[in-house]
């Protein structure tokens, strides 16, 4: 463990494995070693069992990132509490869900938008183009939005300009759609 300041090792421990015991809501540390530090020099102490309370519970191991999506949106504001608290990696993954949960009806109306304006249009040989260059148009929205929150994934950008950057592209081709589709 270290001091206050951060700077100094007290103790280490070392352990084959350690088990949760559900009944006295305990750590079982099984063949562990201490190295205790002191400005005496270091003591090293030996068990076969040791009985603990650690910071931490067998749940904080097992966060399973696929459960993100069936969160509430309560739960996942505490999730991200709890994550920030906790000083993880998958705060950026649970503030991603929370903000494509706001941004993916929108994306829903610009994708109707530029539909619409496709469909409006009346080819000779028939609308086989338009529904191509409408299934292209979705696609390339699906992949930028999974390109962009990648990118937030790993902190290169912030997760609310990832989940609204491909609404703001797309929002922009479906007014230029929209505005040139026959009337």
């Amino acid at each position: 463990m270290w001091n206050d300041s951060g700077q100094e090792l007290h103790y280490k421990l070392l352990s084959d494995y350690i088990q949760w015991d559900s009944i006295h809501k305990k750590w079982q540390i099984h063949n562990y070693y201490i190295r205790k530090f002191s400005n005496d020099g270091e003591k090293i102490t030996s068990g076969i069992e040791l009985d603990t309370v650690l910071n931490f519970k067998p749940k904080d191991f097992g966060r399973q990132i696929n459960k993100i999506e069936t969160m509430s949106y309560s739960e996942l504001n505490t999730a991200i509490k709890e994550e920030k608290m906790l000083g993880t990696n998958n705060v950026a993954l649970y503030e991603i869900e929370k903000d494509k949960r706001t941004a993916f009806p929108f994306a829903t109306f610009i994708l109707t938008l530029i539909g619409v304006s496709l469909a409006s249009r009346k080819v000779r040989g028939g609308i086989g183009l338009h529904i191509g260059i409408g299934l292209l148009i979705s696609f390339s929205f699906i992949l930028f939005m999974q390109v962009s929150t990648t990118f937030a994934a790993s902190d290169l950008i912030s997760p609310l300009l990832a989940v609204w950057i491909p609404n703001f592209l797309f929002g922009i081709l479906a007014l230029f759609l929209l505005r040139f589709a026959p009337k």
